[in-house]
Order: structure tokens, then sequence, then C-alpha cells
């Protein structure tokens, strides 16, 4: 069996003994994130998408999961989730992927790939909002002074 390392993000932060009784109750190895709201775990299984379903199984009740997420990318260059979803939910998106003609993981698959980029657009369209600002009152040099400032010499 192949060692797989998956990030387990949670809903909120963990007290120690939450953590404790997690790691005791599951047997896994766990590294925890200094706000406590992340862990890697090692898990021991024949694939990735059956590590998953050991996490679930032996933490499902002990903590409160959010998402989990594969640590490095598979041959294909992807990473792998684990998103719980409610029976109502599962079947919105089945029938939205039927309608869409592809299957409910290409489908949210697709659905992720445009909400990250809808992110990426809203935090450009920001940047250069607040550059515009900053521009109104200040000359592109002491923009340009302050920013070298801030970011420090290259290492």
């Amino acid at each position: 069996m192949t060692v797989y390392a998956i990030e387990i993000a949670l809903t909120r932060t963990v007290a120690a003994v939450e953590l404790a009784a997690a790691q005791q109750e599951s047997s896994f190895p766990m590294a925890v994130s200094g706000d406590r709201k992340r862990l890697a775990v090692l898990v021991s299984a024949k694939n990735e998408p059956r590590a998953m379903r050991k996490i679930w199984k032996r933490l499902e009740d002990a903590l409160p999961i959010d998402v989990l997420c594969s640590q490095f990318p598979g041959h294909d260059g992807t990473y792998l989730m684990s998103i719980p979803m409610g029976e109502e939910l599962w079947q919105t998106v089945r029938t939205r992927a039927a309608a869409e003609r592809s299957t409910p993981e290409e489908y949210l698959q697709q659905a992720l790939e445009q909400a990250l980029a809808r992110d990426r657009s809203t935090r450009r369209a920001r940047l250069e909002c607040s550059l515009n600002e900053l521009l109104r009152t200040f000359s592109p040099q002491e923009v340009t002074v302050a920013a070298a400032r801030r970011i420090g010499p290259p290492v």
C-alpha cells in the first residue's frame, strides 16, 4: 500500500483535546497548523480516493471537517478534493451535470475553476481600484518607492 498525504480543512479552530482524541481514535499521523484549522494526515491505502474515504470514516464524527484535499498533485497534475454534500445538494449537482451532459465530477470541477477565475478577476479589479486611488493622491514614484520599501530587498 501507498501512503498519501491529505490536508483536512476544518470549519473551525479545534481544541488540543479534540485533536488528541481524533488522533488516538484514527491512529493517523497528523501535523497541525498553528491556527488549528488545518491538519495534514498520512494515510496508507491502495489509492487516493480510498485514503480519503478512510479519513471520512474514521474522523467524520471526531472533527468538524470542511474539505479534504490531496497535498500533492496526481500523475495528471490535478489535486483530489473530497467535499461533503447532503443528498439534496448532490441531487442538484447530478441534475445540473446531466443538463450539461457531463458527470457530476466534471461539473463540479468546471464550477470550481469558474469560481477561482472569478476570484482572480475580482482580486485584480480590487487591486486596480486601490492603485487608482493611490495614484490620485500620490505620484507613481512615491507609490513605487513605498511598495519597494514594503517588499524589502530581494533574497
